[in-house]
């Protein structure tokens, strides 16, 4: 009689708490990818949006809605559910701020969407580091502004009946040269931040979610917290217990495949753990600089979605992707990463897991493969015209 393997009880009680999710992903638009394409390469092919406010962002945000609108008789045809974006993301205080809040608010309602991400720019201003600077000014104004973004998810809360999650991206926190940082002093004075924030925050209300977005490294030569791996071990080592249950990972496609990892890697540690929070969605072409084009479908992406949906991933997955420089039209990779992503969704459902258990089972990993490409490129129903959807 063949052995049957037992699974660990924690992995079984871990599929009764996060049942599989085969509700369309809610989707964010970032209003950073609404750019002039100026580079220190190239003089941007976008010359009207070189200065851009946070309201015309917005709108071309919508207007990704009302093309995918346009569109959603053929993708229902294909078999495509043509959810839209439900969501907008944006830094402070660069992007969203007091003066523009109340606006702000006007245009997501008009456009039945929420603020679903806010981030404090901790980047930008901070040659030297935010969180981790010995500069007690700049530490001191990176704190306040991490409160101000608190304070202002809890507005859009009020606003518009949705808690955005607070995501921390420590970008401009490491090194360029050797010698140059005590990384443990570092690693401990970002640490002790993020506890006078997520304290704040829990005297507000303690209902926020707070997640770390890893980057090996660009601006910096080497981030201090380069995978979402280290930003959990890091927080569960030294951010106080009581916050613990509310800190999790926003891991990004890219950047996680600028460290040489499967996308799949931060995605399966953050389900494992339920500290998947949130989730930014792009593409990488090789180990080169965070170049954030837009979803594909491919297989590397179908794994991750498939993960998702069969741990019980229920947030936000963020656009933050860039047009092309030269691209006149920066809506253009948001709208044909959404109907990517519907895309890898519907092949998701389309597929028959239980025959790739089989086939891992026959030890025929490269069927398991053949297997999925052959449903991909069943995927597009005859009669319709691809042209259609470019």
């Amino acid at each position: 009689m063949e052995k049957q393997l037992v699974l660990p009880q924690r992995y079984l009680d871990l599929r009764k708490e996060r049942p599989r999710n085969d509700a369309p992903f809610p989707l964010g638009g970032c209003v950073w990818t609404v750019n002039d394409g100026k580079t220190r390469f190239f003089g941007g092919g976008r010359p009207e949006l070189t200065t851009v406010s946070l309201a015309q962002q917005i709108d071309i945000i919508t207007g990704v809605n009302k093309a995918l609108l346009a569109k959603s008789d053929l993708l229902s045809k294909a078999g495509i559910v043509p959810a839209p974006l439900e969501g907008v993301e944006m830094h402070y205080p660069n992007e969203i701020n007091e003066k523009n809040f109340s606006q702000t608010v006007k245009q997501l309602k008009a456009g039945n969407m929420v603020a679903s991400m806010v981030t404090a720019n901790l980047f930008f201003t901070f040659p030297n580091g935010s969180f981790m600077s010995t500069n007690p000014e700049d530490r001191e104004r990176a704190i306040k502004w991490a409160k101000a973004v608190v304070d202002i998810a809890y507005q859009f809360e009020s606003e518009l009946g949705h808690l955005p999650t607070d995501v921390f991206w420590p970008g401009g926190e490491g090194s360029q040269m050797h010698f140059e940082l005590d990384f443990v002093k570092a690693l401990h004075l970002y640490a002790a931040a993020m506890n006078e924030v997520m304290e704040y925050e829990y005297k507000k209300g303690g209902r926020m979610l707070f997640a770390g977005e890893s980057k090996p490294n660009e601006p910096k030569d080497c981030i201090i917290l380069p995978t979402s791996a280290d930003f959990l071990a890091v927080m569960q080592g030294l951010l106080d217990p009581k916050f613990q249950a509310r800190f999790g990972v926003n891991p990004e496609t890219a950047h996680e495949m600028l460290a040489n990892m499967s996308p799949l890697n931060p995605v399966a540690v953050g389900l494992t753990l339920g500290k998947l929070f949130h989730y930014h969605a792009n593409w990488q072409k090789g180990l080169k600089w965070d170049q954030d084009y837009g979803v594909p479908i491919n297989l590397a992406m179908l794994e991750v979605f498939h993960h998702m949906k069969e741990y019980g991933f229920k947030g936000f997955i963020g656009l933050d992707m860039q047009a092309r420089p030269e691209s006149k039209q920066v809506g253009k990779v948001m709208e044909y990463s959404v109907m990517n992503i519907r895309f890898l969704e519907a092949l998701e459902k389309k597929v028959d897991w239980g025959h790739i258990d089989d086939l891992r089972k026959q030890g025929t990993p490269e069927m398991a493969e053949q297997y999925v490409t052959m449903c991909m490129i069943q995927l597009m129903p005859q009669g319709v015209d691809a042209k259609l959807f470019a």
